[in-house]
């Protein structure tokens, strides 16, 4: 009897998160932002090791003389994490307005000792997407996963690179970490700038302007928000106007039917198609999930491969050589469905040129996709992709 009864109560429990999850999903469907894409300008710098990133990222905060702003997913409390708010605290207290928004899941390591000591020193700090009621599991899987820092009005940053000394490639699990993050400056800074102050606003209340500043033209770019609407469809437009070469990197990829269905197409109409992802996992069945949609693609003539020389965190899909999508946006459910995400759109066929040599060159010594490796897969790997058959909206 007891047996049965704690049955029931499982039973009953699972049922109750599918229905607020359920919930949750048609009420933001209903009042969630739509996806915004800005068309502007601007110079742009690519970053894709962590610690020529954060040496640049933290000399360009140094240098600040007005206003700092910052929203990133995960700030680890290791040295690179507290060397970072230690940064921050110092141009507080020289003067300078210092705002950092952090994710409240991801940024669980900021307790509130930390919190105290920011505000001692003058920065303003706040949680994003703080989890409540009603619909408490919904919420608590929509996470804030962009990674913006403004400085001046004249410098931006995005990107893939969260702040923790794995992003430098100082945790032997993962080893180095591969990952693409842009260094902005021009007009398109001001529109950067806009997405996080309208995330500060929800997160605080307070009203914020956007520092404007004289940009040269600079070359065209797209700033991309998405906040879980109308991410698939854009996906798919991308896809459909490939003629000749379809590139994805991405640490997950978990593809819905339709954008599945797409890359089919592509492949189909003759059209390369590139996938890489890496060999090690950072979340439990995220690796799993996709094995399932990389046969698939295989099976059809896509050319797929695991890095496998640390960890690929990387977020790029290029088009024909003619088009390059970067930012924090992954190939996965949550991206399209879940998360606040920010990207760009450059043009530039040169820059483009320059990611896809750095892109191939990651592919040239990854582990193929193939039969052998199918074949070689651990059975735990086989238990795991059916567990995350099950897990896919989450992952």
């Amino acid at each position: 009897m007891i047996v049965v009864i704690i049955l029931i109560s499982i039973t009953t429990f699972i049922l109750l998160l599918i229905a607020d999850f359920k919930m949750g999903q048609i009420s933001h469907n209903k009042t969630g932002n739509p996806i915004n894409i800005v068309k502007t300008h601007g110079q742009y710098e690519l970053f894709s090791e962590g610690l020529t990133l954060f040496e640049s990222f933290f000399q360009d905060i140094t240098d600040a003389k007005v206003r700092v702003d910052i929203s990133f997913f995960i700030i680890d409390q290791d040295e690179l994490g507290r060397n970072f708010l230690d940064l921050l605290k110092k141009k507080a207290q020289e003067g300078v307005a210092v705002r950092l928004l952090g994710d409240r899941l991801g940024c669980y390591q900021i307790n509130k000792q930390i919190r105290n000591e920011l505000k001692e020193a003058g920065v303003h700090f706040a949680f994003a997407e703080k989890p409540g009621f009603p619909l408490f599991f919904y919420h608590l899987n929509r996470r804030n996963h962009r990674k913006i820092t403004v400085i001046d009005g004249k410098v931006a940053y995005i990107g893939g690179f969260n702040v923790g000394s794995n992003y430098t490639g100082h945790n032997p699990k993962f080893g180095d970490w591969r990952d693409y993050h842009l260094r902005y400056t021009g007009e398109v800074v001001e529109k950067l700038h806009a997405v996080f102050i309208k995330d500060w606003e929800e997160s605080t209340g307070e009203k914020l302007t956007v520092i404007n500043t004289n940009h040269s033209e600079g070359k065209k770019v797209c700033v991309v928000a998405t906040d879980g609407i109308g991410v698939t469809e854009e996906f798919k437009r991308m896809i459909h106007s490939a003629s000749k070469e379809i590139i994805i990197g991405t640490p997950y990829f978990i593809p819905t039917p339709e954008l599945l269905q797409s890359l089919k197409n592509a492949l189909k109409n003759g059209i390369e198609l590139h996938i890489l992802v890496p060999m090690k996992s950072d979340h439990p069945f995220v690796k799993e999930a996709g094995i399932v949609f990389l046969n698939e693609l295989y099976q059809r003539g896509a050319q797929i491969k695991f890095f496998d020389a640390g960890f690929y965190h990387s977020k790029v899909f290029i088009v024909d050589g003619e088009f390059a999508d970067i930012g924090t946006a992954n190939f996965d459910r949550r991206s399209f469905f879940l998360n606040k995400e920010v990207n760009t759109y450059v043009y530039d066929k040169t820059f483009i040129a320059a990611v896809r040599e750095d892109y191939f060159q990651d592919m040239k010594d990854a582990i193929l996709f193939d039969e052998s490796w199918l074949k070689n897969r651990s059975l735990s790997t086989k238990i795991n992709e059916k567990i995350a058959a099950t897990l896919r909206p989450l992952l």
